[in-house]
């Protein structure tokens, strides 16, 4: 067994499935700029493991993961519009960094989804492979509660895999989509009971850990292959939308809502 345990990210290799942690089970998994460049390191070296054939991506405690960093949308509070786009422009690149790490990961990704995915939680779900949710987990987008659009790819992924008008029904309406629902319209390919969550994954990672491994990854290839360069080009649009929209009054409000636990009020105009 190989083992890396960094503070904020787990990776071990066992039998040639790896398994990444999100392990800040504290803040639900939110994910900080160190944790983007931890996550990004592993993945690097993940892509050229030549021992690794399914690569499991899971968080510690009871949620996947909470999205984005919410002590790091405090700060921006105080800062200009201008300082502001700055910290949020390398934020945001950090994180479609790791989002085209996964993609470009030549074995099967498999996502394992408890408690909730949040924000950007909802991205790495979606980019993964195979989706694994407990029962009880949702999925929730969060960013028009905040007052931004989304990042992380959502916007291409989210429609590639439940439609334009459901996504836009739950991007617009910040809609919760339960674990059911979810797997009734293809975000997730297995619910399972609760409790089974780590039994259910290592069924299939042990079926796919035994396939044919050149199959697989050419296979994985001629699937997303045209998907990967408009995936690119989509997040780069969202990283403009969201400076522009984290400029704005409403940006704050939502922010500020978020951390005061109440509905946004925005202006509306």
């Amino acid at each position: 067994m190989e083992q890396t345990v960094e503070k904020l990210i787990g990776f071990e290799l066992v039998d040639g499935v790896g398994y990444i942690t999100l392990n800040r089970p504290n803040a639900r998994n939110s994910i900080n700029e160190a944790m983007f460049e931890s996550l990004l390191r592993v993945l690097q070296r993940c892509e050229t493991l030549d021992s690794l054939r399914v690569l499991v991506l899971r968080g510690e405690g009871d949620v996947f993961c909470g999205g984005g960093d919410i002590q790091f949308f405090r700060q921006l509070l105080t800062a200009t519009p201008a300082s502001r786009q700055q910290q949020l422009a390398g934020y945001i690149h950090s994180a479609h960094q790791v989002i085209a790490a996964l993609m470009a990961i030549p074995c099967p990704v498999v996502a394992a989804v408890q408690g909730a995915a949040a924000g950007y939680g909802m991205s790495l779900a979606c980019i993964s492979d195979i989706v694994i949710a407990e029962q009880g987990c949702q999925f929730i987008p969060a960013y028009t509660a905040l007052g931004a659009t989304p990042d992380g790819g959502l916007t291409y992924l989210l429609p590639s895999l439940i439609g334009e008008k459901r996504a836009l029904d739950v991007l617009w309406l910040n809609r919760a989509v339960k674990a059911e629902e979810a797997l009734d319209w293809g975000l997730v390919n297995r619910v399972c009971a609760p409790g089974l969550l780590a039994q259910t994954v290592e069924e299939i990672t042990a079926t796919l850990s035994q396939g044919a491994r050149q199959a697989q990854r050419n296979l994985k290839k001629l699937v997303t292959e045209r998907a990967r360069s408009q995936l690119s080009q989509q997040m780069d649009q969202e990283l403009n939308s969201f400076l522009t929209c984290a400029a704005t009054d409403d940006f704050i409000e939502g922010v500020q809502a978020f951390l005061e636990r109440r509905p946004s009020q925005f202006k509306g105009c």
